[in-house]
């Protein structure tokens, strides 16, 4: 027992999780070992948090017979610009539309692209991770598509090997496990966060109903599009000046909004456009009485946390459940006999992201040919029973009919089911036959 302890504590520590913050511009990337208790975000110059690595990549150019050469980031950007190779922007874009690109005299689909692009990140992260094995990548992007995520997960996996989960989050969920595993001081009452982008301001709040078990947490969400930053370089001062204390103003009623009536323990800005030549006002009532931290990498950190939560999980897992509307708002799971004994299997756990709640278990059915699902709202709803009979399959009583069952999301609200009879070795194979059964939690 001492020394499976010891050999699972040399593990966690050669073993490290990735969080890759995607967007169509840039990439982030921030990762940890699995003993290691806050992440670190991969730098273009070592001591500065240059965090922003650009979206791109460049074939260089090849003489006939030589073979292909990619670089991705600044030096894809530099190799373009000095007329030394082919440069292919947009890769987000490329797989949203499931488009391919055109470089040089050769096509690549969106996949292949990727898969060269995430080869390329990983060879760049392991000069700061030195080689250790990768168990988990978990990528955030601001909006969540099945076939988006699909196709990064196929060009992830190819990259980073099988051995690697890939998991996705969405941007509210990588602000929920980055607080969460702040100091619980920053989060005893509701926290804001501000996202600047090139489109406004994006505000998210996360509040937490304490007297639910778990604590069942959740995110408003709002844009601000009045908030849009400005080209202000052909300004003149005096204009300058009246912009910015527009811009203030308008930020100071966004937040007297979110803060006024409540008790609000800590906010976050993030972006480059939160500077002090214009956020003056606004800065000052956000900071009377709460903390406020200003950064760019908030969604990797979040995403890298998220990731060891799902291979290393925690207590917070369990104490703590994040409901948004992509997530599933009930357990899944079922009562099974264990020798004498009655267990509940769990299968699919609420706050799981319904594009990422899949599990496969096989079952040996003891008496009939129904099986019953436990559906447990972790809002305060009614658990409810989901039944499923296996027509036509004939139940000898021996425990030996095994079968088996895998389970995903349709969508946040609807379960698929698919069973498969495995037969029992020589004595009993398997008729082939399967059900498919669905069902809204």
């Amino acid at each position: 027992m001492f020394l499976d302890k010891a050999l699972d504590e040399i593990g966690r520590k050669n073993k490290i999780v990735i969080g890759l913050d995607l967007t169509n511009d840039y990439v982030q990337i921030s990762y940890c070992r699995l003993d290691q208790s806050m992440p670190d975000t991969v730098s273009l110059v070592m001591g500065e948090e240059q965090y922003n690595i650009p979206a791109v990549l460049c074939r260089k150019h090849q003489q006939e017979g030589q073979e292909e050469f990619w670089v991705i980031g600044k030096d894809a950007l530099q190799t373009a610009k000095d007329g030394k190779g082919d440069l292919v922007e947009d890769l987000l874009l490329l797989v949203r539309n499931n488009t391919s690109a055109q470089v040089g005299d050769k096509e690549y689909t969106p996949m292949e692209l990727m898969e060269i692009f995430f080869k390329k990140l990983l060879g760049f992260t392991a000069a700061y991770t030195g080689g250790m094995e990768l168990a988990a990548i978990a990528m955030t992007l601001k909006s969540i598509e099945p076939d988006t995520c699909n196709l990064l997960r196929e060009a992830g996996s190819s990259a980073a090997g099988s051995q690697c989960e890939i998991f996705f989050m969405s941007h509210q969920d990588c602000f929920f496990q980055y607080i969460l595993h702040q100091p619980e001081e920053m989060w005893t009452q509701n926290v804001l966060l501000y996202d600047y982008q090139k489109d406004g301001i994006h505000s998210y709040e996360l509040q937490m109903n304490r007297n639910s078990r778990p604590v069942v947490c959740l995110i408003e969400e709002e844009n601000f599009p009045q908030m849009k930053m400005t080209d202000v370089s052909q300004m003149s001062d005096a204009q300058k000046q009246a912009f910015f204390t527009q811009l203030d103003n308008a930020f100071l009623e966004i937040v007297r909004n979110h803060c006024e009536g409540k008790f609000v323990s800590s906010a976050f800005l993030l972006g480059d456009h939160f500077t002090r030549d214009w956020c003056k006002d606004s800065l000052r009532y956000l900071c009377k009485g709460r903390r406020v931290f200003q950064g760019n990498n908030l969604f990797s950190k979040g995403a890298c946390y998220g990731a060891r939560e799902k291979v290393l999980p925690s207590t917070l897992s369990t104490t703590y459940v994040y409901l948004s509307d992509e997530c599933l708002h009930a357990n899944i799971g079922m009562n099974c006999n264990r020798g004498k004994e009655e267990t509940y299997q769990p299968l699919l756990n609420a706050g799981t992201n319904w594009y990422d709640a899949r599990r496969s278990i096989d079952l040996i059915l003891a008496k009939d040919n129904t099986l019953e699902l436990t559906i447990t709202p972790v809002d305060g709803g009614q658990a409810k029973i989901a039944r499923i009979t296996l027509e036509g399959l004939h139940v000898r009583g021996n425990k030996t009919n095994r079968i088996g069952l895998s389970i995903c999301m349709k969508n946040a609200e609807t379960a698929e089911i698919e069973i498969a009879d495995k037969g029992f070795g020589e004595f009993y194979p398997s008729s082939g036959r399967t059900w498919k059964e669905s069902f809204v939690l």
